[in-house]
């Protein structure tokens, strides 16, 4: 995001915040009536994780870093930013309810996978790649998840 100094410095710039500094920053922009457009020629280069470890712990700071944002930014909470809380909670019920009353409570998470798998697999022509879109789709929301729960 490229901005004028003198609006950099009116909203106060970037905020101490760990994670989520970036986001708290549009919204500050967009508060103090200024506004944005797409520079469709421009080119943003993100740092990636390279273990799934690491992105495990960027998702669940991100899900903290959505509650901060709440505090900050009343009305910022939108219901979309919930859903991976609820799939959080809900694969803990299936999990404890198929341990203890039938293993058939499990029925719609591997249908979930299976349909991850198959579609990513087509997709991509790659077995491989149909594998990881199950496994860092699970680590995305029960890691953005869970921080979010924490973080409430």
């Amino acid at each position: 995001m490229g901005i004028r100094k003198d609006v950099f410095m009116e909203i106060g710039g970037f905020s101490d915040m760990r994670f989520g500094e970036d986001v708290d920053f549009s919204y500050k922009v967009k508060e103090g009536g200024y506004s944005s457009r797409l520079f469709e020629q421009s080119w943003v280069y993100h740092k990636r994780r390279n273990t799934l470890r690491s992105f495990f712990k960027q998702v669940f700071n991100s899900g903290i870093a959505r509650i901060h944002l709440t505090k900050r930014h009343p009305g910022s909470l939108k219901p979309v930013h919930m859903l991976p809380a609820v799939f959080f909670t809900g694969c803990i019920f299936l999990a404890v309810m198929a341990i203890l009353v039938s293993i058939w409570f499990m029925a719609p998470l591997v249908l979930l996978w299976a349909i991850l798998f198959m579609d990513s697999s087509i997709r991509k022509k790659s077995v491989v790649t149909g594998c990881y879109s199950v496994i860092t789709s699970c680590i995305q929301l029960w890691g953005y998840g869970s921080g979010f729960l924490i973080g409430w």
